[in-house]
């Protein structure tokens, strides 16, 4: 596809690495929701001032949209990164088997995971102290935004890697092979042309 694959597997590459960048900022985030007292993410939060601090998981054993937050936060960041080593091997070090299939259901994958973060704003937590979404949540919307496009341009991406150096080695081949071969003379159709002409 020459300069527009090309174009499409930089757009790809770089959206993988914004959309980790993004989710990883998601992960490590204690601001996703605004509460009274603080805020909170799905790993982190800082409360009454404590400080932006790992929260025990069995403070929210009950809630279980908090848990399914924290899990799918974690699992999009994992989808994501499979994703990218799929996507990085193929096009730029050695083809993988089902390589193609198994970008596709990461990227689906990923976007399902970071979809089922948004409930965290119903948890128990929200009710009783009432939420607002904070910074985290934009590096949420991103994360999506930069799987999605990388999802979409994947299929547009110019050949893998090893397939143009084997074109090129083919290529080579055939120009050694015509270099080599003699060019052959029409010897025989001079010699009729002369036997005509004595015949005559």
């Amino acid at each position: 596809m020459g300069l527009v694959g090309l174009i499409f597997e930089l757009v790809v590459l770089v959206c993988l690495a914004a959309g980790i960048a993004s989710n990883a900022a998601v992960v490590g985030s204690c601001d996703m929701l605004d509460l009274r007292n603080g805020s909170l993410g799905p790993w982190r939060a800082d409360l009454n001032g404590s400080g932006c601090v790992v929260w025990d998981k069995s403070d929210a054993a009950t809630d279980w949209i908090l848990n399914m937050a924290r899990v799918c936060s974690m699992m999009g960041l994992i989808l994501g990164c499979i994703f990218t080593f799929f996507a990085f091997f193929r096009q730029c070090l050695c083809p993988l088997p089902c390589g193609q299939l198994i970008m596709d259901i990461s990227g689906i994958g990923v976007q399902i995971s970071l979809a089922l973060v948004w409930p965290m704003i119903r948890s128990n937590v929200c009710q009783t102290l009432g939420c607002s979404w904070g910074g985290g949540a934009t590096a949420l919307l991103l994360a999506q935004i930069f799987f999605f496009a990388a999802s979409i341009f994947s299929r547009c991406m110019r050949e893998p890697r090893y397939e143009r150096r084997k074109e090129r080695r083919d290529e080579h081949k055939e120009e050694e092979q015509a270099k080599k071969e003699p060019v052959e003379e029409p010897v025989e159709a001079d010699a009729e042309e002369g036997h005509a002409a004595k015949v005559y």
